[in-house]
Formats: C-alpha cells, sequence, structure tokens
C-alpha cells in the first residue's frame, strides 16, 4: 500500500474521529480502518522498540510502569481504590515488534507472576500497538503527535520509586 494511500486512511479516521460520539458502527469502522493500517505497517525492530521505551515510565490510569536502562529492570506500581500492588521483573523487546513485561506482583500477602505482551507496528512515522493477546490495533502515536496519544504518557525517569515500599 503507498504512503499516498495510508495519509488518506489516517485522514479518514481522523475526520470520523472529529465529528463526535461515535456510534457501534461508525466505532467498528474506525477499528477495522485501524486493524488494515496497521496490517500494512511494518514490525518495530527490538532496537527501536528499546529507544522508545528504555528509561521511561508508562504512565497508567492507575499506576506506571518503568523500564530501566540498567539490565531491562521493570518496576511497576497499581493501585484500585485502597488494593495497591507492586510489580518487580525484566522487560524485553524481539525483532517482531513485540515489548514484553515478565514480572512478580505483589499484593498483600499474594504474589503472582504475570507475563504482559505489546505488539508494535509503524508506518510513515505512525506507530501501532496492541495487547498480544487478543487486544485491538489502535494508534499510539501519530505523525504528527496528537495530544491524547498513548506515547505521550511515555515519560522520561523513573516515576514509580515513590509508590514502591521501602
Amino acid at each position: 500500500m503507498s504512503s499516498f494511500r495510508i495519509i488518506i486512511m489516517n485522514a479518514a479516521l481522523s475526520t470520523v474521529l472529529l465529528i463526535g460520539p461515535a456510534n457501534a458502527a461508525t466505532q467498528h469502522q474506525i477499528e477495522r480502518m485501524t486493524a488494515r493500517a496497521a496490517s500494512h505497517a511494518t514490525p518495530m525492530s527490538a532496537a527501536d522498540l528499546r529507544k522508545l521505551y528504555a528509561g521511561r515510565s508508562w504512565i497508567w490510569k492507575d499506576g506506571a510502569g518503568f523500564f530501566s536502562r540498567h539490565h531491562h529492570h521493570f518496576t511497576a506500581w497499581s493501585h484500585t481504590g485502597a488494593k495497591r500492588s507492586h510489580a518487580t521483573g525484566r522487560w524485553f523487546t524481539t525483532d517482531g515488534g513485540k515489548l514484553c513485561m515478565n514480572a512478580l506482583w505483589y499484593s498483600g500477602k499474594t504474589v503472582a507472576r504475570n507475563l504482559s505482551c505489546f505488539l508494535h507496528r509503524e508506518k510513515a512515522g505512525v506507530i501501532y500497538q496492541k495487547r498480544a493477546s487478543g487486544g485491538k490495533w489502535y494508534v499510539f502515536r501519530h505523525n504528527p503527535i496528537k495530544h491524547d496519544d498513548e506515547f505521550l504518557k511515555l515519560r522520561r525517569g523513573a516515576r514509580v520509586r515513590q509508590h514502591l515500599p521501602s
């Protein structure tokens, strides 16, 4: 698919998003268009993913995860109401566009291992992302970047330390 066609598809997607609240059919169309654009994009390399995540914290709605440059250590915290948990482990990338976090999550007296992976594809500066275990493709970073891109939740530095137990 040509770059011009991808740009036109992204412009159409942006137009649909600007119209207003999407009904179920429109949301389905957006998801199909995004999945199609992602299918024509190239999986990101392990090196490009390391550049994207290393030394940054990914800020989530109820927590954050830090991708250390030092031996690929991963630390995270999460909370829902009074329930708090934290994780320690490692993160890794693959040339198939995969970023994974393999960590032990501690919550009270409970400990559970969790492996969570995300797929990344890129074309013309647009990065598509989805959870590897059955997620739907979405635009992680537009080109040019938009104010609500998930990419902007990747912030330099370790922003999890103050939430971890001493």
